[in-house]
């Protein structure tokens, strides 16, 4: 497979975010003014920047539709609708474009997708869970029953054919309830050794 197709949107704010946000086809997109770098139907790296408070996303999509003649004093414009593969970056995306989580949580650095089995202990309880994104500040878990907004909790990671892992203490910074996406993302809280040792899985991972 070939490089991916670059395309870049820049809004001021997270209102205008959701301005663009269209729920079209089966996850929905976004739509950008101009001329599509390439045909419908080609993936696309989408690069989403925000102003204030300054953010960058980066989400993979797919053309979805083209406009190319539009009203008096209306550009022409396209949409790159969202990809199940990335859900989590789009999840994540669209709840920092409603205002439903801190924005200090979006700061995290660059994600990268992943599919992985973890086991989360909150309170003396522990349960396994899915891993959807991994950065090393935060993750995002799938979950049908997402804990409260706050809860502090130590997610144990394990490298896919490792026999042992390692533990990180979080604390979870917004939670998505309803859909076929219901998830949790947390904010890792580790120090410089177990820092590392995400360097060292996300490295693996992306093998």
């Amino acid at each position: 497979m070939g490089a991916l197709l670059q395309t870049e949107l820049k809004v001021a704010s997270p209102v205008e975010l959701a301005e663009r946000y269209y729920p079209k086809g089966r996850l929905g997109g976004l739509s950008l003014a101009g001329r599509p770098p390439g045909v419908l139907g080609e993936r696309v790296q989408l690069v989403v920047r925000v102003g204030r408070p300054a953010r960058q996303f980066e989400v993979h999509g797919q053309l979805g539709w083209v406009r190319h003649k539009a009203g008096p004093g209306q550009p022409p414009s396209f949409g790159v609708d969202f990809l199940p593969e990335d859900d989590a970056t789009r999840v994540r995306l669209l709840a920092f474009a409603r205002q439903e989580l801190d924005g200090s949580f979006t700061r995290a650095e660059q994600r990268q997708q992943v599919s992985l089995q973890v086991r989360v202990m909150h309170d003396g309880v522990q349960r396994k869970e899915h891993l959807a994104d991994l950065s090393t500040g935060g993750a995002f878990i799938r979950t049908w029953n997402p804990l409260p907004v706050g809860a502090l909790v130590v997610v144990y990671l394990r490298p896919p054919l490792a026999l042992t892992g390692f533990e990180v203490r979080a604390e979870v910074a917004w939670v998505r309830r309803v859909g076929e996406h219901a998830g949790m993302g947390v904010a890792f809280d580790a120090d410089d050794a177990v820092s590392a040792r995400l360097e060292k899985l996300l490295a693996r991972l992306a093998r």
